[in-house]
């Protein structure tokens, strides 16, 4: 098949400026508190190409001329820059929805909200619509502190504290879990299924460090004036979170959130597929199937990177548990 891209600059279809002079477009999308980001590499020969201007917000397409294209991102340009003598022009660009207002810092109390309340309301001031997977929506809190904090460092330190991420994409701000179940739009999060002729190479990775028995966490018993311990597991060894919290119901699930991180990510996979898979997410899982009794099985997708230059091609990380 015929690889095929599409590429607006402030809503003006710029693809004709690019396409006899594209030497690699790549475009990575991150789990997690990490922005996506797309790179276009162009041949600058007799210094033609101008360099989109700061903040210039560019959408693009990748696909097959056979079967069409798919909306990859909006991105706002963070600059360029150039080599030579053989000129070359490199665009860098991240996810629009990390600029702006979400990034400002502000201060303000949050009283009896619960973690859907709190991701409508810094969404809606963003221009964003919230996304809020069901594990997490009806979580609540009597108080929470915003001090000189950006919106999206608060929401992200409250959600951390749930195992979570908080990711603004795609026009929304999606809150959930590594491997919940819906996506940024808020539709079912796929499941792809990839077999051995799905790929073209693959390499796992166990991390043999000691997993964590269990986690205790501290809550200040206002009403009895003692510290009290809840703890999550019932093995060794034992670690303790540093924080003191305020009621025994946050410190019951940070000393969750602490355990789910450590006895998730053992091992790690990179894997390159033999095709375009525009339905892999980061922040979704996959299915390896037929590839080897030693990694066959579910898999949490961290990163997807998208190149195209002499072909269209996908790449995948991802983790899981120890084998």
């Amino acid at each position: 098949m015929t690889p095929a891209f599409q590429i607006l600059a402030n809503g003006a279809d710029v693809t004709g400026s690019f396409r006899d002079r594209l030497i690699e477009l790549e475009i990575v999308d991150e789990d997690g508190d990490k922005a996506d980001r797309v790179r276009i590499v162009v041949d600058d020969r007799f210094d033609l190409v101008a360099a989109p201007e700061k903040d210039t917000i560019i959408q693009v397409w990748l696909g097959y001329v056979e079967t069409g294209l798919s909306l990859m991102g909006q991105y706002a340009v963070d600059g360029g820059a150039g080599e030579g003598p053989v000129r070359r022009l490199t665009i860098r660009a991240t996810a629009a929805d990390m600029k702006g207002g979400i990034r400002a810092p502000r201060t303000r109390a949050w009283q009896d909200k619960t973690l859907a309340d709190i991701a409508r309301t810094i969404a809606g001031e963003t221009g964003l619509r919230a996304v809020v997977s069901r594990a997490l929506a009806d979580i609540r809190w009597p108080y929470l502190a915003q001090t000189a904090e950006s919106n999206l460092h608060f929401l992200r330190r409250i959600a951390a504290s749930l195992d979570a991420t908080a990711k603004p994409a795609g026009g929304t701000l999606l809150v959930a879990r590594r491997g919940d179940d819906i996506t940024a739009a808020g539709d079912p999060m796929p499941n792809g299924v990839i077999d051995l002729f799905g790929l073209v190479s693959w390499s796992w990775d166990e991390d043999g460090r000691e997993k964590v028995g269990r986690v205790e966490a501290e809550w200040s018993d206002v009403d009895a004036a003692q510290r009290r311990i809840v703890t999550v597991g019932s093995e060794e060894p034992t670690t303790r979170l540093r924080h003191v919290y305020g009621t025994q119901q946050e410190a019951q699930r940070a000393a969750e959130a602490e355990y789910r991180r450590r006895a998730r990510g053992q091992t790690t996979l990179s894997a390159e597929l033999s095709r375009f898979a525009p339905d892999l997410i980061a922040g979704a899982r996959m299915t390896l199937q037929g590839v080897s009794t030693k990694c066959d099985g579910q898999w949490d997708v961290t990163r997807v990177t998208h190149t195209l230059s002499v072909g269209l091609r996908t790449a995948v990380e991802a983790k899981r548990g120890g084998m």
